[in-house]
């Protein structure tokens, strides 16, 4: 749970508002995850609370609980801190000690176990007291005393009620009887106390010099003095009576009573009580087990059912008006001894002690008249000025008077004009004048030429009046010599240089008029007549830059109200300073929104206007904790990638121990605390030295814990500090550690890596010698293969170039038989044609002369030339120089086409000569149709395709 969920501002009893009560922060089991009773109270050295629990030792750091269990797991009943730094504890026949080990976690040692021989049947252990130099243990039936090395049983008279501690004097009382004290370690009974038989003796604390305060459950409070009981005379006696007083201690200003029946009074030194805590005014529970004021003066409260942090030292009170009776606050004053508060439902007043608002007598008292929204109240000249929704009103000497019906004053500044006081006032329509006559306030007059809604109002230099709108921008207006009528008037928003026309006041910040807006504080240079933001100023205060209101304090002191935060800056000559900060939701409260106030009652008490009541600051004393908090770690933990813990020692912070990290421990977890009980939390900033680029300090939650995962190895050390407010550094701490690397990327591992690397470099030079080597007698090979090569090619290019000759050579040869073959064909064509053409001639004659031409003369000659047209010699030289010139033609030929007859073969020859069919004719000695049936019958023996062309055929073969 939070500690906005925890926090709850304490209510006064009713009636309404009687009594200021401090602030309380409520822890229940949920928060510490315990059971619901706790016994005892507890503080270390360092801070840490520690709390007895039905459910067994709770410890808390300010943010975080845990709980330790008994080996039983029984109730601890008693818990105290030793001078030697161990948590005792007393539960159900067991009583030991816890230590942190070097993780921070608390181990438990018994020491009752650790002697067998002691008989603890039965009984519980309710207090543990430490003097000269022993610890004792307490139960009704037993009191055991430890020295650090034995156990011993101090002899009772009989059994005894609870034990206390007055310095260095033990005393208990006896059950039904009177007071015992313990003196080297043997009871010696109080004479004149038997007549406590009747009571049971709670608590005796010291009361004053010489003086004990013996309380008792029902018979009040005695003062022990001189050996004498008397009844303690004071306010808290018959409340002691009525409510069974159960326990009591001493504060540091005064004392605090628990009870069983109604909570917790505290009281001054004499007895006066100055706070009630109960359950109507918001404690947990009314019956109180167990108080103790902690190192920073609060007060804890263990209860029968929870836990409850009450801050009785705050520079804080708040008056809650529970039941709305008073309404939501706008404006205060104090007024002849008086407190007036104004609100939407009229104005309250009440008598204060002396003057002082911290003590306010009786309750508020109504002031007839006023009822309705009241917006401001000042007090000038004597008089009250009320600011009211239904006009201005004055009240002097118990007289209320109406001094204007303008509706909804808000706010009055007065100015001194010829020697008389005045008073301009905003309201809802325009500016409203007032004079002062004869010691009393009267209305004097309205401005003309400004009707507009206004809000605040201030007077500037050269007589400039600022008004800021209700909703929108800021006016400066000039009036008249008479302040009778606007002359001049200048709008300022968003046109004239602000940021925004919406939420824009004007204020007085030192003497210089101060324009507010979302975006940050501005001024009006007068000398260059704009609007410029005050840079300097809006980084000094941060989010207060955007305050909505600016209140003066005094000369130097001023509050500013932002929309969640307020603070105080100090300006002087040296510059500003923010010296106070609070946001109210820590405190459980909140301001009326967009009519928040804050009203200085004098120069100490400042007063806060609330929506349910008011809260009071007092200037002489800090909201800060006054005693140092220092941080420290609680836990360290580093974490594998699969999951795996482990805890490391918290003894390395700050000192000169580093902790090592396995390789796989990558990510590493920081709880750290500064045991800050407020409700204004707590500030951390932290980074990590050695994490590059990230080595910066960086702002993490209240809960105090910072996590790193995926870290390389290397060395590193943890800042964490904690802040204030303000961002100042109070203390910090650091946790060195390494995460060492794997094998091999360790040291060993990198010097084999040199060894390895420098046979490596040994091998890759053995190397490289043999290759280049080998190179070297590659190249020589290859210079030798290039060299044969090249002789290679030159014969072959030599054997081509004789092979080419002998081609051309061959080639002339063939070309000279084609010619001779063409020329011989030539001729026996011609001899051929010439003979026929005799043949013919001859039988011409023959058939011309008839018988007159002798035949054996015609059978001659005409045998003579037809041997001459079928001479197989001339076919022989053909063929032979065909042959020749033609690569074995014929042979090919026959060899492919075994049917071609001889003169199949001529006719091929002839074809493959390309000659024309009229040649082949009397080359043949047939005539040309002889010649074309002689080519069909060739084709069918060669079987060619139709399309295929016989010549081509014949030549390409």
């Amino acid at each position: 749970m939070t500690i906005l969920k925890r926090v709850l501002v304490l209510i006064g009893v009713l009636p309404a508002m009687g009594m200021a009560q401090p602030l309380v922060l409520h822890y229940s089991k949920i928060d510490y995850k315990g059971g619901n009773q706790n016994w005892s109270i507890a503080q270390d050295q360092k801070g840490l609370m520690y709390i007895g629990n039905s459910d067994g030792l709770l410890q808390f750091d300010g943010t975080n609980w845990k709980l330790y269990s008994l080996p039983d797991r029984n109730i601890v009943r008693s818990v105290a801190v030793g001078p030697d730094g161990k948590i005792y504890t007393g539960a159900f026949e067991e009583f030991g000690y816890w230590q942190p080990d070097k993780t921070g976690q608390l181990k438990y040692t018994s020491i009752s176990h650790s002697y067998p021989g002691l008989k603890l049947h039965n009984w519980e252990f309710w207090r543990i007291l430490f003097s000269h130099d022993k610890v004792y243990f307490q139960s009704f039936g037993a009191l055991f005393s430890y020295d650090g090395d034995t156990v011993h049983q101090i002899p009772l008279p009989s059994n005894v009620i609870l034990m206390s501690q007055v310095g260095d004097r033990l005393i208990t009382q006896e059950d039904g009887g009177g007071l015992v004290e313990l003196v080297n370690d043997r009871p010696v009974h109080i004479p004149g106390s038997d007549f406590l038989a009747s009571t049971q003796v709670k608590s005796i604390i010291p009361g004053g010099k010489d003086t004990l305060l013996v309380c008792t459950s029902s018979q009040g409070i005695y003062q022990l003095a001189s050996g004498k009981f008397s009844p303690w005379g004071s306010d808290v006696q018959e409340f002691s009576k009525q409510n069974e007083l159960n326990v009591a201690i001493p504060l540091k200003n005064g004392f605090a009573f628990g009870t069983i029946l109604n909570g917790v009074v505290i009281t001054d030194r004499h007895g006066k009580i100055k706070t009630r805590i109960n359950t109507d005014s918001g404690l947990q529970n009314n019956t109180v087990l167990a108080l103790m004021q902690d190192q920073k003066g609060g007060l804890w409260v263990a209860m029968n059912k929870g836990i409850d942090y009450v801050e009785i030292n705050s520079p804080l009170l708040i008056y809650r008006d529970k039941n709305q009776r008073i309404g939501a606050l706008t404006s205060a004053v104090i007024y002849e001894g008086k407190l007036f508060i104004g609100s939407n439902r009229g104005v309250y007043y009440r008598e204060l002690l002396n003057g002082d608002p911290r003590h306010p007598v009786g309750n508020f008292q109504f002031l007839d008249g006023t009822q309705g929204q009241v917006w401001d109240l000042q007090v000038h000249a004597g008089s009250l000025i009320i600011g009211h929704n239904r006009g201005t009103f004055t009240y002097r000497d118990g007289r209320l008077s109406q001094i204007s019906k303008v509706s909804g004053g808000y706010m009055v500044k007065p100015y001194e004009r010829g020697g008389k006081k005045y008073m301009i006032q905003s309201t809802y329509t325009r500016l409203v004048i007032y004079r002062l006559e004869n010691g009393e306030w009267r209305y004097d007059h309205q401005v003309t030429g400004f009707n507009e809604p206004c809000r605040f109002v201030e007077i500037g230099p050269f007589g400039y009046i600022w008004v800021s709108h209700q909703q929108k921008g800021v006016y400066r207006l000039k009036l008249d010599a008479n302040y009778q009528k606007v002359v001049d008037t200048r709008y300022f928003g968003r046109v004239s240089g602000l940021p925004a026309d919406f939420d824009v006041h004007v204020f007085k910040l030192a003497n210089r008029i101060v324009l507010t807006s979302p975006e940050g504080l501005y001024t009006y240079d007068d000398l260059h007549e704009k609007v410029v933001p005050m840079n300097d100023l809006n980084q000094t205060l941060g989010e207060l830059s955007a305050a909505r209101r600016i209140i003066r304090v005094d000369d130097n002191r001023y509050w500013l109200i932002s929309r969640n935060m307020l603070g105080m800056v100090d300006i002087r000559d040296s510059g500003a300073m923010l010296v106070r900060k609070m946001d109210p939701a820590l405190y459980g409260f909140s301001m009326v929104e967009r009519y928040e106030n804050i009203v200085p009652l004098n120069n100490r008490i400042q007063m806060v206007c609330l929506d349910e009541g008011y809260a009071l600051i007092d200037l002489r004393r800090d909201l800060k904790d006054t005693v140092t908090q220092k941080i420290f770690f609680r836990d360290v933990v580093a974490s594998g990638r699969k999951g795996e813990k482990r805890r490391l020692p918290l003894s390395t912070a700050n000192s000169y121990q580093t902790i090592q990290l396995q390789p796989w421990e990558r990510s590493i977890k920081f709880r750290f605390a500064s045991l800050n009980y407020s409700p204004d939390g707590k500030s951390y900033q932290y980074y990590l030295e050695g994490l590059k680029p990230d080595e910066h300090w960086k702002s993490t939650s209240p809960e105090g814990v910072a996590v790193y995962d995926r870290l390389a190895a290397g060395n590193y050390v943890f800042h964490v500090r904690n802040v204030d407010a303000f961002g100042h550094p109070l203390s910090e701490i650091t946790y060195p550690f390494v995460i060492k690397p794997h094998w091999y990327a360790s040291s060993m591992a990198y010097f084999f890596y040199v060894i390895i690397g420098v046979l490596f470099i040994i091998l890759a030079q053995l190397l490289l010698y043999r290759r280049l080597k080998r190179r070297e007698e590659k190249a020589r090979q290859e210079r030798h293969a290039e060299l044969e090569r090249r002789r290679q090619e030159e014969r072959e290019h030599a054997e081509n170039e004789i092979i080419k000759l002998r081609n051309e050579k061959l080639q002339a040869e063939l070309s000279h038989k084609d010619i001779e073959l063409a020329n011989s064909t030539m001729s026996i064509i011609r001899k051929n044609e010439s003979l026929i053409e005799i043949k013919n001639e001859i039988e011409k004659q023959k058939k011309q002369l008839g018988t007159r031409y002798p035949k054996n003369m015609y059978e001659k000659l005409v045998g003579l030339v037809d041997r001459n047209l079928t001479n197989e010699d001339d076919w022989l030289v053909f063929e032979s120089h065909f042959d020749q010139a033609h690569e074995n033609f014929f042979r090919r030929l026959k060899n492919e086409y075994p049917s071609l007859t001889p003169s199949d073969l001529k006719l091929c020859a002839y074809l493959r000569l390309n000659l024309a069919t009229k040649e082949i004719a009397p080359l043949l000695n047939i005539s040309v149709r002889g010649v074309e049936i002689r080519r069909y019958r060739l084709r069918k023996k060669l079987e060619l395709p139709q399309e295929k062309n016989l010549v081509e055929f014949m030549m390409e073969f």
